[in-house]
């Protein structure tokens, strides 16, 4: 199989005009070295090997990825893109990518024309031989990530060879979300998945990934060895379980504090109903007041002052809340042990609420 660098080298070559290929997906794959000629958009490419969400906009706008034979593309002043030609590369049916030729002022000649389709023909016996390349691999590794987050022996050393990556001594995070790997702002070769869930090698900044494609979840605590994936993806459950009752898209396991022993015990459990005192005041008609009464005066560690400044309700306010809260619930809110009981039952509430919420 011909390198695509070579093919693209070899066009360039033949025609002296800047090429590249792109997939489907207006990334990158390869450039040929034509700086003369180049504009912004081609500059901005070669520099973050994707393009800019302005111009992948008005390309799809055009219907490139239906067309089947070069087509031919006015100059774009606003966005700095000189005139082009646009060869989709495809498989039959199967659309694997884009081969570009800046064409600048001078239009293509036939014989340029039947070179660029010659190449585009090779350009396409590239892609698809890497994409079946890819397609085995990913098998490859969604059968040993399964295998590795059940637990198997060995999995870890298998899945380690097939993505290079290192056994131990690495920084992993496993993420549970709703969101499509793809689209994730990182490099494809530092995730894994199967599925809703992911393993992603160098994990800084995981969660601000996911909230910035919108997704919704969990990410575990990191960990060097990928034999505690399992260990890891139950990390991951509980932050997903955590994030509603929390308020936010996506909760890191690391940060749950106490949220996370409670929603573990809670969730081992069969995840029961709150503690009847509870249940008591979430049924009053003025559920809302008095449990953010409650629960204020609790997250501040009994501080009156503290609670009502937090909630900007006057003290006095505050004390009758707790007091009405007193005698609906029988709850002493002066005994340790009942204010425990009542800290532990908010947040079992508000995760059966958030669980319950999800459901409908």
């Amino acid at each position: 199989m011909a390198d695509l660098q070579e093919i693209v080298d070899d066009l360039e070559a033949e025609i002296r005009r800047p090429i590249s290929v792109e997939d489907r997906r207006w990334r990158l794959l390869a450039h040929s070295v034509q700086p003369a000629e180049a504009d912004p958009v081609r500059r901005s490419s070669i520099l973050t090997r994707e393009t800019s969400p302005e111009v992948a906009a008005w390309l799809e706008g055009l219907g490139l990825k239906r067309a089947r034979e070069l087509v031919d593309l006015p100059a774009n002043d606003e966005l700095g893109m000189r005139r082009r030609g646009c060869l989709p590369i495809r498989h039959g049916d199967a659309l694997l990518g884009f081969l570009w030729v800046i064409v600048g002022d001078r239009p293509l000649t036939p014989s340029e024309r039947e070179a660029i389709t010659r190449s585009g023909e090779e350009v396409a016996r590239n892609l698809w031989e890497r994409r079946r390349a890819a397609d085995e691999r990913r098998e490859r590794t969604i059968a040993h990530l399964e295998a590795l987050l059940q637990g198997r022996p060995g999995a870890a050393r298998e899945l380690a060879d097939t993505l290079r990556w290192p056994e131990t001594g690495g920084a992993y995070a496993i993420a549970v979300t709703d969101v499509d790997p793809d689209r994730l702002r990182r490099r494809r070769g530092d995730l894994a998945w199967t599925g809703t869930t992911i393993l992603a090698r160098d994990p800084a900044k995981l969660a601000e990934s996911l909230e910035q494609a919108g997704a919704t979840g969990g990410v575990s605590a990191t960990f060097a060895d990928l034999a505690q994936a399992p260990e890891a993806l139950n990390q991951a459950k509980i932050a997903a379980l955590c994030a509603p009752a929390l308020n936010q898209r996506v909760a890191t396991y690391d940060r749950l504090g106490s949220w996370a022993l409670v929603a573990t015990l809670w969730d081992g459990a069969g995840r029961p109903e709150p503690p009847p005192p509870i249940t008591q005041l979430a049924a009053h008609r003025r559920a809302q007041p008095l449990l953010d009464a409650l629960e204020g005066l609790l997250e501040h560690g009994g501080d009156v002052a503290a609670a009502a400044a937090a909630l900007s309700m006057h003290r006095a306010t505050l004390y009758r809340r707790l007091e009405r809260v007193e005698e609906i619930t029988g709850l002493d809110l002066a005994n340790g042990d009942d204010r425990l009981l009542a800290h532990i039952g908010l947040r079992i509430l508000k995760l059966a609420t958030a669980v319950a919420s999800t459901r409908d």
